[in-house]
């Protein structure tokens, strides 16, 4: 993609696209930018209780494609990011601290619903989360062959200790007959 390509699809001119993006990589942090806002506003994740569905992180997942152009772009800031002065480096460290603040969000919602351990920090959790998600998703990408679904559910479940509290729930309803 070009600058000029943009413009004539826009129907403006390149130095009105110049005006407001610099360069071709401050309008592709744009168009993840806006594609993160959709993203957002589509999963209801801006709101206060933003729900974490498993079921659903799995078939997301399972159903990526590595020819998503909104991921290899992605992918493509994260290594052009480690430069201080790209654009692309506050971008991520701002949908980095989105990210912590949403799967906080919902860790803190799952252990208020006895679905994560309570004694867990849910910051950390959020913050391991995140880590794993671009781990496999790294690796996924590569080209290893993995369910990206069933890894990231997985590891979550463990993540949270989920399997505690299920074992709880059991040993709970079993002490009481229920």
């Amino acid at each position: 993609m070009t600058i000029a390509q943009v413009a004539e699809r826009s129907g403006s001119s390149e130095a009105t696209v110049l005006y407001h993006f610099p360069s071709r990589d401050h309008l592709l942090v744009a168009a993840l930018e806006l594609d993160d806002s959709l993203v957002m506003t589509a999963h209801h994740l801006d709101e206060g209780e933003p729900v974490f569905d498993l079921d659903e992180l799995h078939d997301t997942a399972s159903s990526a494609s590595r020819d998503d152009p909104m991921l290899r772009l992605l992918l493509a800031i994260k290594g052009l990011a480690i430069s201080p002065e790209h654009p692309g480096r506050s971008y991520l460290e701002r949908r980095t601290a989105a990210q912590i603040d949403i799967f906080t969000r919902m860790v803190a919602n799952r252990q208020r619903d006895a679905l994560a351990h309570p004694g867990l920090d849910a910051r950390q959790i959020a913050i391991e989360m995140i880590a794993m998600w671009d781990g496999l998703t790294g690796l996924w990408f590569a080209g290893v062959e993995i369910d990206l679904g069933e890894m990231l559910v997985g590891t979550f479940r463990r993540l949270a200790g989920e399997n505690v509290m299920q074992a709880q729930a059991i040993i709970r309803d079993s002490e009481f007959g229920l």
